[in-house]
């Protein structure tokens, strides 16, 4: 894992390391989202130049449907529209509503 993605996960949002690996094995198999991600850790906001779009979302669009995200939240929803479309498209049209 990358450090930048260990400190946010580990030092900042208190995840133990074996709960921070689970967390970013979706991004991390994905390199464009990794990036991505990577340099919204660096900004902290998701209105990025020339943004990834992936279904027709961006990250930018998937915080705006879904605020209770935190950036990891958003940046592994980006991974599930690629894996798995339509679940993902079905999660959007629900609301993001919590089981």
């Amino acid at each position: 894992m990358d450090k930048e993605i260990y400190d946010y996960l580990v030092n900042e949002k208190g995840r133990p390391e074996i709960v921070a690996e689970k967390l970013a094995e979706k991004i991390m198999k994905h390199e464009d989202i990794k990036k991505e991600f990577i340099e919204w850790l660096k900004v902290r906001n998701f209105n990025m130049p020339n943004p990834l779009e992936i279904s027709g979302y961006t990250a930018r669009d998937i915080s705006e449907i879904a605020p209770h995200l935190s950036g990891i939240g958003v940046y592994n929803f980006m991974a599930t529209l690629r894996d798995n479309p339509d679940y993902a498209k079905q999660r959007i049209a629900e609301g993001f509503v919590r089981k």
